[in-house]
């Protein structure tokens, strides 16, 4: 502690002599002190005020600065280039650290800067970083966030009350590590904390006895997990597919303590966000449709405030994202399986045994590790009852079919016809090709044997 100056140890005394609270003795020992100061320093009471006023001085020279309401704003502020945008300087940022493809860049930066200003729209689109294996980046990538988006919260692991409790009473980002780890398939609450904060107004209702409390729960959530997770949470995400990479040696690795220019990306951000004018509803592409569309519409109404350059590449990224997207409902995802299965065997029947084989051995479809319609059940091969209970719900039913002559497993049976799939394709999958290639599955599996 510093230590006193002459003039603030007087104003000790003084405050002690004028405090009527204090106790008769105590004003007269302090009374007693002020008048051996002022007659050491060769003053009388007629310079009490100009002494007080320079203890004033001194206590205001003594104090610390105050705090930055982020630890972020305290960056330099170090020059920038006038020619950059937040937005490629955000871009710049994320280039740095993490090696994935040039619209994931983009997607990425919008994503960090919608946290700024994601309450002027109904929907905050879910960020998840994925990847097959460990050591993909997806960890570095929560890093880099936690320095650029609006007041961040970095956790490894959370439980559904915790969730709620944090995001009601911070109003934060939450930027969710290890998630592959948390069972999301078995934890309903979690499941449904996730989804709810996706849209506006939403709340989470919980009460012990008499006592009830409505949690808010909108907020933006970004997510690092190996794998996929449910299908309702990634159709709520614009979805980052991360690898493994030889680009690893031209990133600077990341540093907590080295983040001086990721603050700096950060504070131009957020006085970017306290006083740009965005667009509510922007003219969005043709192929972003429904929920697709939602998640879109306030990253490229950000892009859109940074000229027509920037919206030209933030459309033409949502564009590269709605050809990798899922967003259906699983009934829909079998539909374009099934019609797979059929153009790769270029035959209009197949029996519901022949067909379930069939799915099993699309790898990427992942029928073989069927999670359920809700995405919470245990990995197992598709059942014949859960295909016909899906089907069904088109208003497709299995019949007697008996295959064309000479081919694969030339056998009546129960199964489908080509026709009874039509209309559903054409309401629910377009008419475009399905984007897979023809040979995924053998026109003639080995276990099939033609009759004589």
């Amino acid at each position: 502690m510093a230590k006193s100056t002459p003039a603030q140890l007087f104003a000790k005394f003084f405050r002690v002599f004028v405090d009527t609270a204090a106790a008769p003795v105590v004003r007269a020992e302090a009374e007693k002190r002020m008048d051996a100061w002022l007659k050491h320093h060769g003053k009388t009471r007629a310079d009490i005020q100009s002494i007080l006023a320079q203890a004033a001085r001194d206590d205001a020279a003594a104090a610390p600065p105050p705090p930055p309401s982020d630890p972020r704003d305290a960056a330099s502020a170090e020059p920038i280039d006038p020619h950059d945008t937040v937005l490629s300087l955000v871009c710049g940022a994320f280039k740095t650290y993490l090696a994935v493809n040039s619209h994931e860049y983009v997607a990425l930066a919008l994503w960090a800067m919608h946290t700024h200003v994601y309450d002027r729209y109904m929907v905050t689109p879910r960020l998840l970083l994925t990847s097959p294996v460990r050591g993909c980046g997806k960890s570095v990538g929560l890093d880099v966030l936690s320095r650029l988006v609006a007041r961040s919260e970095l956790t490894d692991n959370i439980t559904a009350a915790a969730v709620y409790d944090t995001i009601d009473s911070l109003l934060c980002t939450l930027l969710m590590d290890e998630f592959d780890n948390q069972e999301l398939a078995a934890k309903a609450a979690l499941r449904a904390v996730l989804n709810a904060g996706y849209r506006k107004g939403r709340k989470i209702h919980r009460g012990v006895g008499k006592n009830r409390r409505a949690y808010r729960v909108f907020a933006p959530i970004a997510i690092a997990a190996i794998g996929t997770l449910s299908l309702s949470l990634m159709s709520r995400s614009v979805v980052i597919r991360m690898q493994r990479n030889d680009r690893w040696r031209e990133l600077r690795r990341f540093d907590f303590n080295d983040t001086g220019a990721l603050d700096r990306v950060y504070v131009q951000t957020r006085d970017w966000a306290r006083h740009v004018k965005l667009d509510p509803d922007p003219a969005l592409p043709p192929e972003l449709v429904d929920r697709l569309a939602d998640n879109w519409r306030p990253l490229i109404a950000i892009a859109d405030s940074f000229g027509t350059e920037w919206g030209r590449i933030a459309r033409a990224t949502a564009v590269f994202f709605a050809k990798d997207y899922r967003e259906e409902d699983v009934p829909v995802l079998l539909l374009r399986s099934i019609r797979e299965v059929f153009d790769a065997r270029g035959v209009d029947r197949i029996t519901g045994k022949a067909l379930l084989e069939a799915l099993h051995r699309l790898e990427e479809a992942g029928w073989s590790e069927f999670t359920g319609v809700k995405g919470d059940r245990s990995p197992h091969r598709l059942r014949n009852s859960e295909l016909r209970a899906m089907l069904r719900t088109f208003g497709i039913e299995s019949r007697n079919v008996w295959p064309m002559r000479g081919a694969p497993g030339d056998r009546s049976g129960r199964g489908y016809y080509r026709s009874d799939f039509e209309a559903a394709w054409r309401a629910y999958c377009g008419e475009g090709e399905t984007g897979k290639p023809a040979n995924v599955i053998p026109l003639r599996p080995p276990e099939d044997k033609q009759n004589p």
